[in-house]
């Protein structure tokens, strides 16, 4: 289901109170664009374990990047993502595709997708061990 950007941030900062383990997948082109299926160029995807240790949100409409997600990786390593416009879906394991459905409820609590025009974070909240 779409959601807003506000709803979003509820989500991120649940996870970063929680300390939940993320799993972040990031592509681009994401490969539903019409560029990620005819264009030519790079592809890429690369995927991590983190946490969510920071989320800013300013509600100033004249800054570009309002929210900034900043997540830790288990290496110590970082990543921060901007994002203003943006499309973001959320979704439950039970809504997965049959194919996938099994393994998305074994593995996953929820999942946060976040489109922007050349790229996609798809933020997958894993089940404790």
């Amino acid at each position: 289901m779409v959601i807003s950007l506000e709803d979003a941030i509820t989500i991120l900062n649940k996870w970063k109170k929680e300390s939940a383990n993320i799993l972040v997948v990031a592509e681009s082109p994401f490969q539903h664009s019409i560029r990620g299926i005819e264009g030519r160029g790079v592809r890429w995807h690369i995927g991590q374990h983190v946490r969510v240790s920071q989320v800013s949100f300013s509600g100033d409409e004249k800054i570009c990047n309002p929210v900034i997600i900043d997540l830790q990786g288990s290496a110590g390593n970082f990543l921060s993502l901007s994002i203003f416009h943006s499309r973001i879906v959320y979704g439950e394991p039970r809504e997965a595709s049959e194919e996938n459905k099994d393994e998305a409820i074994a593995t996953t609590v929820s999942a946060l997708s976040i489109f922007l025009s050349e790229a996609a974070f798809h933020f997958y909240e894993l089940r404790q061990p």
